[in-house]
C-alpha cells in the first residue's frame, strides 16, 4: 500500500488515517526526486537515501457515550460523591440526581476512621456532613440542587442529559378522596 501526498495538510490527514488502520505497523516517510512526499507501510525504493520512520503517539478515545462537553468537564473537573452507609435517603437522592443529570462520578463511601479523617482534612471541617461532593477543586457539603447545579454548570457539565435536572423526590401521599356515592338501585 502506497499513499502519495503533494501537500502537507493532505499528508497529515493520510498519516492519521494510516495510523488508525495500521495500529502497530511500521510506517515509512520519504521524499522522491520529484519532491513528492510518500507515506507507506512498505519500505521505499532502493534509490531513496533519506527515509524517516515517524513515531505515532497512542491515543485513547472515550467511547462511553458521553458527549464532548461532558468528557472535557469530566477530564478537567472530576466529580466525587462522598457518602456513608448510614446516609440512606439523602445520599440516594444525591446519587440519583448525578445519574439523571448524566454526570460521571466516583463515589467514596466513608467506611472507616481513616476515611472520615481524610474527608475532614479534604473539606477542612471537624464533622461529617453527607452527602458531599467535589467538582475538581471545588467542594460542597450537603445536597442542595441549586448549589450543585451551579458547581456542575461552572465546570462545564451540560444540562442536556435530562430535560429537568432536579432529582426525583417522593410524591406527597395523596389525601384519600371521598368515596363515590353508591349507585342507586335501579327502579323496577
Amino acid at each position: 500500500m502506497r499513499i502519495v501526498a503533494t501537500c502537507l495538510p493532505i499528508s497529515l490527514l493520510l498519516l492519521a488515517m494510516i495510523a488508525s488502520v495500521a495500529d502497530a505497523q511500521t510506517l515509512y516517510r520519504w521524499v522522491d526526486k520529484n519532491g513528492k512526499v510518500t507515506y507507506s507501510d512498505q519500505p521505499p525504493p532502493k534509490d531513496i537515501k533519506k527515509v524517516e520512520q515517524p513515531r505515532l503517539r497512542e491515543s485513547t478515545i472515550d467511547t462511553s457515550g458521553l458527549n464532548y462537553a461532558s468528557q472535557k468537564a469530566a477530564q478537567n473537573f472530576p466529580v466525587t460523591l462522598y457518602t456513608a452507609a448510614d446516609c440512606k435517603e439523602d445520599c440516594a437522592i444525591a446519587r440519583s440526581y448525578l445519574r439523571k443529570r448524566g454526570i460521571p462520578f466516583t463515589e467514596k463511601v466513608l467506611a472507616s476512621a481513616e476515611d472520615a479523617a481524610a474527608f475532614k482534612k479534604r473539606f477542612a471541617v471537624d464533622g461529617l456532613y453527607l452527602p458531599s461532593m467535589t467538582v475538581g477543586n471545588l467542594q460542597q457539603q450537603g445536597f442542595e440542587v441549586g448549589t450543585w447545579n451551579g458547581l456542575l454548570d461552572s465546570a462545564g457539565y451540560p444540562r442536556s442529559a435530562i430535560p429537568n435536572a432536579a432529582p426525583s423526590t417522593p410524591a406527597a401521599p395523596a389525601t384519600p378522596a371521598e368515596p363515590a356515592p353508591a349507585p342507586a338501585a335501579a327502579a323496577q
